[in-house]
């Protein structure tokens, strides 16, 4: 849901509030206690109300299914709205845990974000931008938030208000929500283009900044990034300037058209796709892509035609017979055609244990071979429910507590991640490093994960 930030997985520079602890602190919540259950009897009222919900009876009517089905999404909506209350008032407590503490920090709040995403079991990135959606609905949209919180909205129609109002002030924020939600029955039925469309209007009506400064600081945002996909395909996403955008679309589809109006045989769709390959590779037409493959595979996939899928680092799970073609040196999109520019590595993993050969070093900075033993054992960032590419390699144990430079002290993380382990209270430790790398983290407000590396081909079921 927070698509904006899809993007920021796939890069090298982490998010503010690891990279430059200074963000504003975030305003105290004014949302006074509420007297009635304790703590451990909310705790008890949740599970017992998920036990519940578990046990729907399944008979009657299609009508009445169709009923639990409506009260089960308000249902949602006010657990979101509940959720938001349950983050915000844990940094409220953090802060104050620090500043009792005589903590001095430009962003008192630094780290909640990322135990936010690991309680929703979200990446770090989507967990601090649910804390900062978090903050401006309770601060800024109250009567959204009461809407959610009756069940009136859901969490997907919260946050197109909240994303479509956030360039503007707080006190114009505020303007928009009392306009928007003074009838809020009149947003029933509202698809989510309209939706996004009525909200717009009201926030243009009070937006005072100037539209081509925000228009700039749009274009800042460009990127471009490339994710697996099924059946050996990858899916390219983006973010362009309106311009740019254009003149790719007109360009690749003007040459689609005339390649097709000679004759070739290929949909317009299939142009368009070889056409950018051609064009952002390099690549004369009918030549292959110069590549380096990763391939790890067991000895019974590659020699005795084992149906054991292989995995191909950077995208993931692959066919043995795929695997088999590849190494072969053919082209598993043409059966007949050998690719000559392909670079194959094949790496082997124990027919036991799954597990890679391990290596050690005496020196503090992970050598090469090591690192590439590292990235193909762990894929990707080791903090749980992270979508980013690895970028550091990290000692689980740091170095400067003991900790050895080798692979079962290792784990790949992202720029972000590695730099929130750091703070006070955070604490690892390898649980398992016999079979897949397995590693404990506690984070500061005392709460227990556990990271276990992807199963590689080999490893027993």
């Amino acid at each position: 849901m927070f698509d904006e930030y899809h993007k920021r997985d796939s890069e090298d520079e982490p998010p503010d509030e690891n990279s430059a602890p200074a963000a504003p602190t975030p305003p105290a919540i004014p949302l006074p206690p509420v007297p009635g259950r304790s703590h451990a009897e909310d705790l008890a009222y949740l599970h017992a109300f998920l036990d519940g919900v578990a046990n729907l009876h399944t008979g009657g009517s299609a009508r009445d299914q169709h009923e639990k089905m409506a009260m089960l999404e308000r249902i949602k909506g006010a657990a979101c709205g509940a959720q938001l209350i349950a983050g915000t008032m844990m940094q409220q407590s953090v802060i104050d845990a620090r500043t009792e503490a005589g903590v001095h920090e430009n962003n008192p709040a630094y780290g909640v974000g990322v135990q936010a995403g690991m309680a929703r079991r979200e990446s770090p990135d989507k967990g601090r931008a649910f804390m900062a959606y978090s903050n401006r609905m309770v601060q800024d949209l109250p009567l959204t938030f009461a809407a959610l919180l009756a069940g009136d909205l859901n969490e997907a129609q919260a946050m197109a208000i909240d994303s479509e109002t956030r360039n503007l002030p707080s006190k114009e924020r505020q303007e928009v929500d009392a306009e928007l939600m003074r009838t809020p029955h009149a947003l029933d039925g509202m698809c989510d283009r309209q939706l996004v469309d009525t909200v717009r209007r009201l926030a243009y009506r009070y937006d005072s900044l100037d539209a081509l400064t925000r228009l700039e600081d749009a274009r800042a945002g460009r990127y471009a990034a490339a994710f697996p996909a099924r059946d050996g395909m990858m899916q390219l996403a983006g973010l362009l300037p309106v311009d740019d955008g254009l003149a790719v679309h007109q360009a690749l589809d003007e040459a689609a058209r005339e390649i097709k109006a000679a004759g070739d045989p290929r949909t317009l769709a299939q142009i368009r796709a070889d056409v950018l390959v051609d064009r952002v590779s390099g690549r004369k037409p009918a030549q292959g892509v110069k590549v380096v493959l990763n391939l790890v595979m067991n000895d019974r996939t590659l020699f005795q035609g084992s149906s054991e899928p292989a995995h191909l680092v950077g995208y993931g799970t692959v066919p043995s017979t795929w695997a088999r073609m590849v190494v072969a040196g053919r082209d598993p999109q043409d059966r007949e055609r050998y690719r000559g520019l392909v670079s194959l590595k094949r790496i082997y993993t124990h027919p036991g244990t799954g597990a890679l050969v391990a290596m050690d070093s005496r020196s503090r900075q992970f050598p090469t071979a090591l690192k590439d033993l590292i990235s193909i054992r762990d894929r990707y960032c080791r903090t749980p429910w992270c979508n980013a590419p690895i970028k550091h390699f990290d000692h689980v144990v740091q170095h400067s507590r003991g900790g050895p430079t080798s692979e079962v002290n290792s784990a790949g993380r992202c720029a972000s991640c590695n730099q929130t382990k750091e703070q006070a209270g955070w604490e690892e430790r390898v649980v398992d490093s016999g079979g897949r790398h397995t590693i404990e983290i506690t984070t500061p407000v005392g709460a227990t994960y556990t990271s276990t590396a992807p199963p590689l081909p080999g490893t027993p079921g």
